[in-house]
This record gives structure tokens, sequence and C-alpha cells, in this order.
């Protein structure tokens, strides 16, 4: 297949890409950011200095947000055993957007075990809600945050292939600059036809070009060297010849001698003519 093809059916690609992704991102926005705003779609919500029970499963893992960056101070205790749970600082990367602002994730952990557990909120500020987020639940509009995380992938895929598309297109374009055409010279080997004066091929070589190219710069001679003929070699077929010895009579000559008079046979073909007509005629 022709390379010079791929930089513009790379970059068409990734031009698609592109606009779908973002169209898919678009129309599915709204719904993702409902669903993974923390104020609208959580697991618990706590007052500073609440406690409440709920069931976690130890095959799930839970996010704690705040509204700022304040330490977590949150209390998890499993009801069965009454062994305390440890939370962990997620990254950054955890951190979300919602109606309220930004939510910032200040604790992540697993339970050991299914069952009760009781969570109570330490925080002693006024602004220290927390919301306790079941990083795998996302309700039943789940498929609005599928279509938005393959549009950000689609998004990303389109925009690494227009750069790639433009690093093809300009290598080709440079390979297309160099000399391609060679021939097989007459050891066998095969030889780039190109001017003497070093400057890349963009032509069909002329005779000498190629000549020049086999014989190792060699300007070829056309002149056609004429011998005299030979004292008893054949004579020239043609009379205007320069190697042409003697007096030879002319064919014109002869042709003149003929005789060209012909028998007047006007008044005959003319009867022959009329009485054949008839006879066709009348049957």
């Amino acid at each position: 297949m022709n390379t010079s093809k791929w930089p513009k059916r790379l970059a068409l690609t990734g031009a698609i890409m592109l606009a779908l992704s973002m169209a898919v991102m678009w129309s599915s926005y709204d719904e993702t950011t409902k669903i993974l705003d923390p104020g609208q779609n959580h697991l618990l919500e706590l007052e500073e200095g609440q406690i409440e029970d709920v069931n976690l499963s130890k095959n799930t893992s839970y996010l704690i947000f705040r509204l700022n960056d304040s330490p977590v101070d949150c209390q998890i205790i499993e009801n069965h055993t009454g062994t305390e749970v440890t939370s962990e600082n997620p990254s950054w990367f955890y951190d979300r957007n919602g109606e309220n602002g930004q939510y910032h994730a200040v604790g992540s952990f697993i339970p050991d075990a299914d069952g009760l557990h009781s969570i109570e909120n330490t925080a002693n500020t006024s602004e220290g809600s927390l919301w306790v987020v079941d990083e795998h639940d996302l309700g039943e509009d789940a498929d609005s945050v599928y279509l938005f995380q393959g549009g950000s992938c689609g998004l990303v895929f389109g925009g690494c292939l227009l750069p790639i598309s433009l690093f093809l297109w300009h290598s080709s374009r440079k390979k297309g600059q160099r000399a391609g055409l060679v021939m097989q010279a007459h050891d066998g080997k095969m030889v780039p036809i190109a001017p003497t004066d070093g400057t890349m091929q963009q032509r069909i070589p002329t005779t000498d070009e190629v000549w020049r190219s086999v014989h190792g710069g060699e300007i070829i001679d056309l002149t056609v060297q004429q011998e005299p003929p030979p004292e008893d070699g054949i004579p020239a077929p043609f009379a205007d010849r320069p190697d042409r010895t003697g007096e030879l009579t002319r064919v014109v000559d002869e042709i003149e001698s003929v005789d060209d008079s012909m028998p007047d046979s006007s008044e005959n073909d003319g009867e022959n003519t009329e009485l054949s007509w008839k006879t066709w005629d009348e049957g």
C-alpha cells in the first residue's frame, strides 16, 4: 500500500474521533456530573459530631469527601467485632466537582468484613460535613458515565493521531525528494538514475543521463562514421548516396521511352454499359 496515503487516513481518522468524542462527552456531561457529585450521589452524609450505622461490603472501596482539604476527622468501627477500620489519604486525582463547589477526597477505606459499621464525623468545625461515597456505585444512569469515559479516551487517541499523521506526512515528503529511479547495470547491480550535477531526480532521465549513470559519466557518442566502400564491394542501392561511383542509366529515361498510346475504346465501353443496364432492368 502507498505510504503517502497513511498521513491523510490517520489525520481523517483522528479528526472523526475528536468530533465524535466531543459530541458523546457533551451529550452525557450533565448526567455524569450528577452521578459523580458527592452531594447528590452518596452513601452517607454526616454533619459534624453525627454518627450513623450503615452496611458496608469488604469488596468495595469507599471515599470520604469534604468541601475543604481539612483532615479526615472520621471514625469507622465494625459493630460485630468493635474493630476500627483505618482510612488512607487518597491523591488529588479523586477530587470531584459538584453543585456546592469542589469536593476534596480526604480519606478512603476498604472494610475488613461485610456487615454493619458505625461511622462518626468527629470534626468540630462549622464546615466539617462529610460525604461517604461508594466508589463503584454509579446508580441507574451508569451508562452516561461509561459514555463520558469512552469519549475521554477517544479524545486522547484522536488527539494523538493528528501529530502522528503530521510526522508521517513530513517524513514521506522528505523521502519523495530523493531519487527513486534505478536501473540494472551490465554487472547486475542496481544503479540510481540521477543527473551528474548531484541534484535530486524529479523527472524521466534522458538517454545521455542513463548512459552516464551506467558507464561512469562517459558521454555517449551518437555520430555515424561513414567509411568509403571497398572497390570490389556491392554498389549502394540508392543513386543519391555519396558513395556511388560510375554513371548509371537513369530509370526516368527508360520510363519516358515507353509508348503511352492507348486505344480509344470510349464508344464501345458506353454501348456495352448501356446494354448491360437494359439487360439487368428488363430481366
